[in-house]
């Protein structure tokens, strides 16, 4: 009888002794291994050199349509907010740079373009385009308008470019201390924007 109850006795110690080693693994995984897999995965953005050309918009003929260059260092592409197919998104400090195609339904002009970008950022309410945008053209003869975004305590720029078939919409938005810092550069990048025909 004695033996009889020692036996459990003694298998519910080893259970006890296997399921505290269990906890402990699972609690150093998480402790240590957690940080190390944040570490290694990153938070989604990676550094982006000078002189990078980035390229978005449904590939033709192997080439993506629309693209522009990184002409500073200290730039990342957030991979997270970002899809090669659709637009791209780049941070500096708190500075946030979005390129985005747009595939018109019917043939598109960049002052309808405006438009639809000036209605789009009021929905999401953080900032709004001032009226009165200005040409611009790229050296590459790109025409487009460009113009002032403001609201919510930040600063930035929009510019909109738009072919026949194909257009594209660059927002740059940030708190107005670091976009002003980052203003030159924008602007550099802005007029390196390219839609092939």
């Amino acid at each position: 009888m004695s033996g009889f109850h020692g036996i459990p006795g003694g298998h519910v110690g080893r259970v006890r002794w296997w399921g505290t080693g269990l906890v402990a693994l699972v609690l150093l995984v998480l402790g240590a291994g957690l940080p190390l897999l944040d570490a290694a995965l990153g938070d989604g953005e990676r550094p982006v050199r000078p002189g990078t050309v980035l390229s978005i918009g449904t590939a033709r003929g192997g080439q993506r349509p629309v693209s522009f260059t990184v002409v500073a260092a200290g730039w990342a592409l957030d991979e997270d907010r970002s899809a090669l197919g659709s637009g791209a998104e780049l941070t500096r400090d708190e500075v946030v740079l979005d390129v985005s195609v747009v595939v018109p339904l019917s043939p598109l002009d960049a002052s309808a373009l405006w438009d639809g970008l000036g209605r789009i950022v009021s929905v999401r309410g953080t900032a709004r385009l001032r009226a009165g945008p200005s040409t611009i053209t790229t050296p590459h003869g790109l025409r487009g308008l460009t113009g002032r975004l403001a609201g919510d305590g930040g600063a930035g720029t929009a510019t909109v470019f738009a072919r026949d078939t194909l257009g594209a919409t660059v927002t740059a938005w940030g708190p107005p201390e670091a976009y002003r810092r980052a203003a030159a550069q924008v602007e550099a990048m802005v007029r390196t924007i390219r839609i092939a025909p």
